[in-house]
């Protein structure tokens, strides 16, 4: 079983952070701009794995487009 299948199928915005190896502050400007698409649970924000490894690959697409 590859990592990202034991991904839990809601992350929180510091789980994808420690997975980017961004700042929390990063992952939460692009979350409530829309690029990654997530959802407010109570007071905080939440990403579904599949819209995260969506938004991986555009993100990878776009580097190859260079």
């Amino acid at each position: 079983m590859s990592s990202l299948e034991r991904l839990p199928d809601i992350l929180t915005v510091k789980q994808v952070a420690e997975l980017m190896g961004w700042h929390p502050n990063s992952v939460y400007l692009r979350c409530t701009s829309g690029e990654l698409p997530s959802f407010k649970s109570r007071n905080s924000r939440r990403i579904r794995k599949e819209a995260y490894l969506e938004w991986i690959k555009k993100l990878e697409s776009s580097i190859e487009r260079r």
